[in-house]
């Protein structure tokens, strides 16, 4: 992980996620970049939360692990969300582990900056609540089509929603061993599944791509939006 400052960049990204009312003078008095590789943990479950975090590029996964060594993924988020978030509120330590899926570069600010200026800026207040209401309504729509759908037609959802319009291949920002724990399933179901597809001729796998051979079959087995990115 490298830490740095770059006040030019740091404007650039204010100007390009309009964040000017958001990061305020206060706030970019004790920033920092933050650039993580791939694999590398941003927030550790259990840890004391010194830093809250902007994502500004790159995907992480934010996940949990049970006491016999499950993996559960809550979901896969984008540039550009919050980390530290809740934490920030309720003023607890770290509440699920974030992984790096690729590399990435957050700023990041001492979180008792944010208690102290963040806190009292009302246009904060109003950004991080909405990203928080965001994030709950995705994760409690991915948990109830994980109980009310069966796998294959989940499994088609991520298919379709990461394909090429033009190429119709899909690529997953994420290894499959990462996609069945999204789905709350064990990898060998996963890849019985994807074989099952690939059988019956929906599908075509090409490695870590996917080729998709009959569309409008598989939209048959789509169900409204799956809101996982």
């Amino acid at each position: 992980m490298k830490r740095y400052k770059d006040n030019l960049r740091l404007k650039n990204y204010i100007d390009k996620f309009n964040l000017g009312e958001i990061i305020d003078e206060n706030l970019q008095q004790s920033y920092e970049f933050f650039q993580f590789k791939k694999g590398d943990l941003i927030c550790v479950l259990g840890e004391r939360i010194e830093y809250f975090y902007i994502l500004l590029e790159g995907n992480v996964k934010v996940f949990t692990v049970s006491a016999d060594g499950k993996i559960l993924c809550l979901r896969i988020f984008n540039s550009i969300t919050n980390l530290g978030d809740i934490e920030l509120f309720t003023e607890t330590r770290y509440r699920c582990h974030v992984e790096a899926l690729s590399d990435c570069l957050c700023v990041a600010f001492p979180i008792e900056k944010i208690k102290t200026y963040g806190i009292n800026n009302n246009v904060f207040l109003k950004y991080i609540c909405m990203d928080l209401c965001n994030k709950f309504d995705a994760i409690s729509n991915i948990s109830s089509n994980n109980i009310l759908y069966p796998l294959k037609n989940r499994l088609v959802g991520y298919i379709l929603e990461y394909m090429n319009n033009s190429t119709k291949i899909a690529k997953f920002p994420f290894s499959y061993k990462e996609l069945s724990e999204i789905l709350g399933v064990s990898y060998r179901h996963l890849s019985r599944c994807m074989n099952e597809l690939e059988t019956q001729g929906f599908i075509q796998k090409m490695g870590n791509k996917i080729k998709v051979i009959n569309e409008d079959e598989m939209r048959c087995f789509e169900f409204d939006t799956y809101p996982h990115k």
